[in-house]
C-alpha cells in the first residue's frame, strides 16, 4: 500500500474518532459508524487476538494474528508489531484493518481493545 493511500485511510478513521462519544452499548467493539467507513474505504477490518509476536535474528518482526476466519503469521512493520506486542502482554483483542488479508505488508491500522 502506498505511503500516500495509508495516509488518507489514517486521516479517514483519525477525524471519525475525534472527539467522538460513544454510547454504552458501543463500548465493547468497534462503533458501527467507525466499522462502516472502513469497510467503504474497502479495506477488510475483523477483531481477533495475538497468538505471538518476536523478532527474527534478522531483524523482522513476526506476529500471528487470529479472527474468526482462521490465523495469519506474517512478518510485521514495526509500528503494527509494538501495537501486537502490547496486546498480546495485556492479554487484549485488536482490531485489525488490511487491504486484503491481515498480513503485515498489507496493514493499515491496529487498535487495541481495553
Amino acid at each position: 500500500m502506498s505511503q500516500a493511500t495509508t495516509a488518507d485511510v489514517s486521516a479517514v478513521i483519525a477525524q471519525a474518532t475525534a472527539d467522538r462519544k460513544v454510547s454504552s452499548a458501543e463500548s465493547l467493539g468497534v462503533p458501527r459508524e467507525i466499522a462502516d467507513l472502513v469497510a467503504a474505504a474497502g479495506f477488510q477490518a475483523t477483531t481477533g487476538t495475538i497468538t505471538f509476536a518476536g523478532q527474527y535474528a534478522t531483524g523482522t518482526y513476526a506476529v500471528q494474528y487470529n479472527d474468526q476466519n482462521g490465523g495469519f503469521s506474517s512478518e510485521w512493520p514495526q509500528w503494527a508489531f509494538e501495537l501486537a506486542k502490547d496486546a498480546l502482554l495485556g492479554n487484549r483483542r485488536v482490531w485489525v484493518a488490511s487491504n486484503g488479508e491481515p498480513f503485515g505488508a498489507n496493514l493499515v491500522f491496529v487498535m487495541i481493545f481495553p
